[in-house]
């Protein structure tokens, strides 16, 4: 396993942790099974990750909490980690 896909799995672990604590559970999920994969290798972990973002209602649109002010610093860190893990797994996707 290279640098890269142990910096995305530690991504993809706190995003796990962060979607635990803000009861976002079908986006655990779905950041649970892409992290199974990518920890056995299966290139289609990268693959089921990326198909998370784009689109109306896509991970990309996911904002913690009714009251935006009271959710800043969760969605902050959201925004942080959803980029770079998306990042990461491009730079993945172009190396194979």
């Amino acid at each position: 396993m290279g640098p890269k896909t142990k910096e995305l799995i530690a991504v993809l672990e706190r995003l796990d942790i962060l979607l635990f604590d803000h009861d976002a559970e079908n986006w655990r999920l779905w950041i649970a099974k892409s992290k199974r994969r990518i920890k056995s290798s299966d290139y289609s972990g990268i693959e089921y990750l990326l198909s998370a973002y784009g689109g109306m209602g896509s991970f990309s649109d996911l904002v913690f909490g009714n009251d935006k002010d009271r959710f800043v610093q969760a969605n902050d860190e959201l925004l942080e980690l959803r980029s770079k893990a998306y990042d990461i797994a491009n730079e993945i996707r172009r190396l194979q």
